[in-house]
């Protein structure tokens, strides 16, 4: 077995096409110097020893280790950043400097057998990938880790998802998804490619506890700011129908902690609504304070909120509560590849009611994602504008309702998610409703995550 002085694994690991654990063990020559164990803390502390040290990349080995001397600690030091004469001479005159000069220090050598446990997973990849292939990309969410592949990577993907199965911490299943999300439900085509065939998982976001079968709901892990930007605007006068609600995300956070007057949740999917209940009852929350359909969302806007918000408004004209706080109608649109094209319904949406019904002091907020996109290289500042002309176009008024384009993410190259914010006048809500569009497609949604990101598990 060779030595190496380079902390890397061997070279005959590059292009293994099957995990071999025992293929990564390697010997080392690591510089060492042995203090008592008294004066660990000391050396921690007050001597600034750690541009030279091991560092904590190859756990389970660490800066101090145990001397086979009763009493005894070694100071584990990085081979690489240690070569040098002049500097292994500093190191023992600041170590001097804290203990005292009548101290002997040393540098003695300590032989290791570095395994697969201790490399990190990007020296592993590093080191059975191609030269000039690189894999660092994907999203945990619970006991699931979800890859995405470039062409070039693919043919290792199996290898990799061996790698990450047995390196990250508390995953169980490993699958690979589809690059392009089409189908209504926003579900993910998977390819399981190590571990459990095993998609029901839990995670926790924001202290709520989210439950679902990963396979059958859309979960994006990196919109955990989102959920809680867009909660933090209600409060608990505030009026919420989520239309696209999937398994909880906006309204579960927004029920506990605003608790708003009054919540409305509708999904499409019926998977979604299912674990959108079972969530309800892992948080304690009670049944009636989130009301649940499972319909199309422009049936849900021009049925069901009009309805509901009517509903509301003659309760609180025979209310005699007058002090009482004004209520702000809050709706989210969270289908970024086809939400836009919802917004036609609200045009006219409380038209068939009696004026006298109509209360005009609430305000209507409306957040619509969507997907600003460019098929050439533009200035940043193109993808807002785009943003709003793309509102403007599907509620065709005389003046463009958008009063805030929030940036959400970037999901690709030249695509960028944002979420419109609408106040919608009732000029607009009584306005005559626009001609039904044949029904658009859906835009295709890429899961390609830009890097890793991970969920807390249960």
């Amino acid at each position: 077995m060779s030595t190496m002085s380079l902390l890397q694994p061997p070279k005959a690991v590059r292009g293994m096409e099957k995990l071999e654990k025992d293929a990564f063990r390697v010997a080392v020559d690591l510089p060492v110097i042995e203090i008592e164990a008294r004066d660990t803390g000391i050396v921690t502390r007050r001597v600034r020893l750690e541009p030279y040290l091991i560092g904590h990349k190859l756990k389970p080995l660490k800066n101090t280790i145990d001397s086979e001397k009763e009493g005894k600690k070694y100071l584990v030091f990085h081979p690489d950043k240690v070569q040098e004469d002049e500097t292994k001479q500093k190191i023992v005159e600041m170590m001097k400097r804290e203990l005292g000069d009548e101290k002997t220090l040393k540098w003695e050598t300590l032989s290791k057998d570095l395994t697969f446990e201790n490399w990190d997973t990007k020296s592993i990849f590093k080191a059975v990938l191609p030269e000039g292939i690189e894999y660092s990309s994907y999203t945990q969410t619970g006991h699931i880790i979800h890859c995405n592949f470039a062409d070039e990577v693919l043919p290792f993907r199996h290898l990799i998802a061996e790698v990450l199965l047995n390196k990250v911490s508390n995953c169980k299943t490993v699958v690979q998804k589809g690059n392009i999300i089409t189908n209504v439900y926003r579900n993910l085509d998977l390819e399981l490619l190590a571990g459990e065939e095993n998609y029901v998982t839990e995670i926790k976001e924001t202290g709520l506890r989210f439950k679902m079968d990963f396979s059958k709901v859309y979960w994006n892990s990196r919109l955990s700011h989102e959920h809680e930007r867009v909660s933090g605007l209600f409060n608990n006068q505030s009026i919420v129908y989520d239309a696209c609600c999937g398994i909880g995300p906006f309204v579960l956070p927004a029920t506990l902690k605003k608790k708003p007057r009054r919540v409305m949740a509708n999904d499409l999917n019926p998977e979604s609504v299912k674990w959108l209940k079972v969530n309800v009852g892992l948080n304690k929350i009670k049944e009636d304070r989130i009301e649940i359909h499972n319909m199309d969302a422009k049936l849900f806007i021009k049925e069901k909120i009009a309805a509901d918000v009517i509903r509301l408004m003659k309760e609180e004209s025979t209310s005699e509560e007058s002090t009482k706080p004004e209520s702000q109608i809050h709706v989210v649109m969270n289908l970024p590849a086809y939400a836009v094209n919802f917004l036609p319904a609200f045009r006219g949406v409380l038209r068939g009611f009696e004026s006298e019904e109509i209360s005009r002091k609430w305000k209507w907020n409306v957040y619509c994602y969507l997907f600003a996109k460019s098929h050439v290289d533009v200035p940043d500042d193109w993808y807002e504008g785009e943003a709003r002309r793309m509102c403007d176009e599907k509620t065709k008024w005389e003046t463009s309702l958008v009063v805030k384009c929030h940036n959400v993410r970037t999901v690709s190259s030249r695509k960028e998610m944002f979420c419109a914010q609408l106040e919608l006048p009732y000029e607009f809500l009584l306005a005559e409703p626009l001609p039904e569009e044949p029904e658009a497609p859906l835009e295709s949604e890429e899961s390609v995550e830009p890097s890793c990101k991970k969920m807390k598990t249960i």
